[in-house]
């Protein structure tokens, strides 16, 4: 009798929700961050509370920006946000936005998102994982503490960079690279294992760098992207109704973040100048040098990028 009754409440009771937890390796109030939770109040609306997103920023869940891809991969997580240019050393092939001076500006990068979504989807399928949508980072800049007139002023300055091709740019450049995550930045900036950091304007805000630094320079030298990925279980596990919906979401919404982005560097470009940072300009002399020093650095990124990744840039630079 008590299995009959137990039976009948398993079935008459509503279905469970799945509640996901997403890390971020970025602050409570980034850009990104709260691009995310636009995504997740959206689908939590559209599913009936079926699929219930939990943002967790600023690494809270323990999960560092590189650690992304796998721990989405392996199920640690079912879904988060991955920064493609900290997920080289698992794949190679997300390399590619990242390619040193490729984008002259958000347009181009962003048509480069539409020609690689495609290659980008079965990237990411083979690390068991779902593209939901994209987001730019606005162009990484230079952050010191003192002027920079030309390439010989950076020499020997210690900068905090962030993946494997800006560690080569500017170590090609004559700065001492240190590659750090985000979480261990200030700490660095305030210890002063560090003296500059390169990084969107977005990141210099939320480090309160006026605090460290006094000067920013646009050299662009790459343009990075972040992608909204889902567990291919996870998401397999859901009802045809409910990844329809949270599809048309995503689709839907990517747009807007882009625009977002686009109007996040405006904004805190001006944040940092009220701050008092002097927001400086690259000269065409220091450019030019840039993208020398970078061009052999460049060649030997997309060699290593196998056939297929060569293939795709190829392809590209040919509706360009």
């Amino acid at each position: 009798m008590f299995r009959s009754i137990a039976a009948l409440m398993i079935a008459t009771s509503p279905a469970m929700a799945d509640n996901w937890d997403l890390p971020m390796a970025w602050p409570d109030g980034n850009f990104i961050t709260t691009s995310a939770g636009t995504f997740a109040d959206e689908v939590r609306v559209s599913t009936d509370g079926r699929v219930d997103i939990t943002i967790h920023p600023g690494g809270s869940l323990g999960f560092k920006g590189p650690e992304m891809l796998g721990a989405v991969r392996d199920g640690l997580v079912p879904i988060a946000d991955v920064f493609l240019p900290q997920q080289i050393g698992d794949e190679p092939l997300l390399g590619l936005p990242g390619l040193p001076f490729m984008f002259p500006s958000f347009d181009a990068l962003e048509s480069f998102d539409s020609f690689f979504r495609e290659d980008l989807d079965e990237i990411m399928a083979s690390h068991n994982q779902k593209v939901l949508f994209t987001i730019p980072w606005p162009a990484p800049q230079v952050w010191v503490d003192k002027e920079i007139t030309d390439i010989e002023s950076l020499a020997g300055i210690r900068v905090r960079t962030y993946d494997k091709t800006s560690t080569e740019v500017y170590g090609a450049a004559g700065m001492t690279p240190v590659q750090l995550p985000w979480g261990e930045v200030i700490p660095s900036l305030a210890s002063g294992a560090i003296e500059g950091v390169v990084t969107s304007s977005s990141s210099a805000v939320d480090g309160s760098f006026w605090e460290f630094l006094s000067y920013g320079y646009p050299t662009a030298h790459s343009w990075n992207l972040d992608a909204m990925t889902v567990n291919l279980d996870s998401w397999n596990a859901l009802s045809d109704e409910d990844q329809a919906s949270i599809s048309k979401i995503a689709s839907d919404l990517q747009p807007a973040f882009w625009q977002a982005a686009r109007a996040e560097d405006a904004q805190r470009m001006a944040t940092l100048a009220e701050k008092g940072m002097t927001l400086g300009t690259v000269s065409a002399e220091l450019h030019e040098a840039l993208v020398s020093k970078a061009e052999p650095l460049r060649a030997e990124a997309i060699e290593k990028l196998g056939d297929k990744g060569k293939a795709i840039y190829e392809a590209y630079l040919a509706t360009q």
